[in-house]
């Protein structure tokens, strides 16, 4: 079974761990900071910190610099205010 990642090809940044571009994704969710992320190489998704980066695209940095600021929308809610977890906006 292949799982197909989304990425765009100007978020890149290379890794300090590995070789060749690596992808921004989002928001893993996991710790303050920490940015979900994709290895082409290793065809693995992964997480990563700031400290961990060599280089990265302009692109990157104006997404990274956001990111760290805390410039993401809050989950869609449902007509009760709760999350709704089934919804098309927090699929995306």
């Amino acid at each position: 079974m292949t799982n197909e990642i989304e990425f765009d090809e100007n978020l890149w940044f290379n890794h300090k761990g590995c070789e060749g571009k690596h992808y921004l994704i989002g928001n893993p969710h996991t710790f303050p900071g920490r940015i979900y992320a994709w290895c082409p190489k290793k065809e693995r998704s992964f997480f990563v910190s700031v400290s961990e980066i060599e280089q990265m695209s302009e692109y990157s940095k104006y997404w990274i610099n956001g990111f760290l600021n805390g410039n993401q929308p809050e989950p869609p809610t449902d007509s009760n205010g709760d999350v709704d977890f089934e919804s098309v906006e927090y699929k995306k």
